[in-house]
């Protein structure tokens, strides 16, 4: 959960995990899967821009061979101390700048880039800097997922300070400009498509105020987990029609590369 977001309140002050990124959790491990399954040893992943730290913990919880990175630019000590807190049965090394973190003479085997380089407006100038970071060579895998289709652009993105929202063959471009190839890309979340196109189609574009973002999610546990079922049978059934040669878009895009 972005962190704008992470700051927004329920009614009950509680907070809730969002059955969409319950369900991303799911798909990233997915996707990986084939590429990590095996990996033996210490592993350091790092999540740039990693909001709550939910996505890494969980992670983590499913590979705890992979020691944890949370790097985002929004925190604050505050925000730090609380997710320690929050978080103390997680081994995460927390970092505001993405140049302090230290990794001694090891190298980051994955690096998360998680619905994040949309908030930068020279998201090409960025993917150099992180290429040219220390513990960065060729082995590192990343996995970056970004919002598909700026035709798709709303209220909603405005809010969360999105630049642009992605094509898979524009995510391509952009990641070969700054150096990286693509190993496997893709769409997910097909069914999220048409709510959307509904949702731009009637939004008033001077409507901002009434924007509410996943942090504010406050149903119960049975109504999140049949969210994240939903959107769950979503991706494993487009993923299954992708075998047969039929490739359906998604309301997201991912691609998984390496350093050139």
């Amino acid at each position: 959960m972005d962190i704008k977001e992470f700051n927004v309140k329920t009614k009950d002050n509680e907070k809730r995990n969002h059955p969409w990124e319950m369900a991303r959790l799911e798909v990233v491990k997915d996707l990986l899967n084939p590429y990590i399954k095996d990996k033996k040893g210490k592993m350091n992943v790092l999540d740039i821009g990693c909001g709550d730290v939910y996505f890494i913990s969980e992670f983590c919880k499913a590979y705890p061979n992979f020691q944890p990175y949370a790097v985002d630019i929004a925190f604050t000590d505050e925000i730090i101390d609380g997710l320690k807190q929050e978080y103390k049965s997680c081994p995460i090394h927390y970092y505001k700048d993405v140049n302090d973190v230290s990794l001694g003479n090891d190298k980051a085997n994955l690096i998360f880039l998680l619905d994040v380089i949309e908030h930068i407006e020279n998201d090409i100038d960025f993917l150099k800097q992180v290429l040219s970071l220390p513990y960065i060579d060729n082995d590192t895998l990343f996995l970056i997922t970004v919002p598909a289709f700026n035709g798709l652009f709303c209220n909603h993105d405005t809010w969360l300070g999105h630049y642009r929202r992605y094509t898979k063959s524009m995510l391509h471009e952009h990641i070969a400009q700054a150096g990286l190839r693509e190993v496997k890309a893709g769409y997910f979340f097909f069914s999220l498509l048409l709510p959307r196109i509904i949702q731009k189609t009637i939004e008033k574009p001077t409507n901002k105020e009434s924007v509410e973002g996943i942090g504010n999610w406050d149903k119960g546990k049975s109504m999140t987990n049949l969210y994240k079922s939903i959107l769950l049978i979503d991706y494993y059934t487009t993923k299954g029609l992708s075998k047969i040669g039929i490739k359906l878009p998604g309301l997201s895009t991912y691609i998984i590369c390496k350093k050139n």
